[in-house]
């Protein structure tokens, strides 16, 4: 088994303004120091690190400490304010280590610091800022995989080839083989060990549900899904694995259907760390299917996300439903079945997936409108609670004809 070790870049910051630290390999612990004086070091007021993780919980992240005179400086510099809400980077942490205290932050898009318990906002230097987003988006690039379309991974990751899986929450990692597949990849767990290692990532019992995977090529990490139930064919012997998974990249559909598989390219996204590009490019119709989808995966982080324009008590209830569900969907397509819907989402050609609307009637949106309704048919089944069919009725709102739709409230009825 392997694991995929986060970077973790300890820059010292001096006088001479060192911003050029290396990033050498995506796959080793190793710690890269810059400096820009020789000789001894100076021992350090304070100490910065920003992380970059997929959510909250997850294991795996990229790190990335500074400290040194113009870090105090900015700090001293710093003025505070205090503020309710704030417009944060929501896969960035910051802690800060100073006179013996630690204190978390969240990193907003302006570069400035937002403390969540304290409502207290650091307003940094320009220059500070700025440079501050710079490593972020750095660590980003380096945290997460490439959004390679599955037209070019079938050339890269041919059939029988062997490559390394990472799942971005946990940071297991375990290897496969590829065994076919036209539309997706058909892989199998190389070993027994493989195979008990992506028992782990699922929990120990085995799951349809889609996951967030690395998948290692020559040419680096790429964004990829993943399934966790056996199926049909097996071709590898004594592998503890009765049958094969799939794996699905960018624009990769099901057998069942010629459109991509929604929950698939939302995974594929989240593991490229491009959730924020995907979600402010949907039509409110897509944006509640992806509602849904969220829910039935019950991921709390992908929630708050598509959910920052709702009131918090709002936000509250739809968690505490989701976290007392059992599975949640909506009606899909069959292979060639409502070629009456075939249009694709605005703004969601093939670097979103060709993620399509599907079913679900659609009130209220054109070109222009600022407001609009989707109702969307649900099958939902809650824990010690008979299945129900009920009807979810989302409410969407922008600023102007230009800006991301925004859900702003949801309803249900039967």
């Amino acid at each position: 088994m392997e694991r995929r070790i986060a970077l973790h870049m300890a820059i010292i910051l001096t006088t001479a303004a060192v911003m050029a630290a290396t990033v050498v390999g995506t796959n080793v612990g190793s710690i890269v120091r810059a400096q820009g004086n020789a000789g001894k070091k100076p021992q350090p007021a304070a100490t910065l690190s920003i992380a970059v993780r997929a959510s909250r919980h997850a294991a795996l992240e990229s790190k990335l400490d500074m400290s040194g005179p113009q870090l105090a400086k900015a700090l001293k510099l710093a003025k505070k304010e205090r503020t309710e809400t704030a417009d944060i980077l929501p896969d960035v942490e910051v802690e800060l280590q100073k006179d013996d205290k630690l204190v978390h932050y969240r990193l907003e898009a302006t570069g400035d610091l937002w403390n969540e318990d304290s409502h207290e906002r650091l307003l940094l230097p320009d220059k500070s800022s700025g440079m501050l987003l710079r490593l972020a988006e750095g660590l980003r690039k380096q945290h997460y995989g490439s959004m390679s379309s599955w037209e070019t991974v079938k050339q890269t990751l041919p059939n029988k080839s062997i490559f390394n899986v990472t799942d971005l929450e946990s940071g297991l990692s375990f290897r496969v083989q590829r065994r076919a597949g036209s539309d997706h990849a058909d892989v199998q767990p190389l070993t027994k060990a493989d195979t008990a290692t992506m028992k782990q990532i699922y929990g120990g019992s085995w799951s349809w549900k889609r996951k967030a995977i690395l998948v290692q090529s020559e040419k680096g990490w790429i964004a990829a899904s993943m399934n966790g139930m056996p199926h049909g064919g097996d071709g590898i012997p004594e592998n503890g694995f009765s049958g094969h998974f799939c794996i699905h990249f960018l624009g990769s559909s099901t057998h069942k259907s010629e459109y991509p598989d929604l929950a698939h390219q939302l995974m594929v996204h989240k593991a490229g760390g491009k959730l924020e590009p995907l979600f402010d490019a949907a039509s409110p119709a897509s944006l509640a299917k992806l509602f849904v989808v969220v829910m039935n995966h019950q991921d709390e982080h992908m929630l708050r996300q598509l959910t920052k324009g709702m009131p918090e008590e709002e936000v509250v209830k739809w968690i505490l439903t989701m976290d007392a569900l059992v599975s949640v969907k909506e009606p899909h397509r069959k292979k060639n079945e409502g070629s009456e819907r075939k249009a694709s989402e605005k703004g969601n050609g093939s670097e979103n997936g060709g993620i399509s609307i599907g079913n679900g009637k659609i009130d209220s949106e054109d070109d222009s409108s600022l407001s609009a309704t989707v109702t969307l048919p649900i099958t939902i089944v809650m824990r010690n609670v008979p299945e129900r069919n009920v009807f979810y009725n989302f409410s969407f709102q922008r600023a102007t004809e230009d800006s991301p739709w925004r859900l702003v409230g949801i309803t249900n009825t039967d």
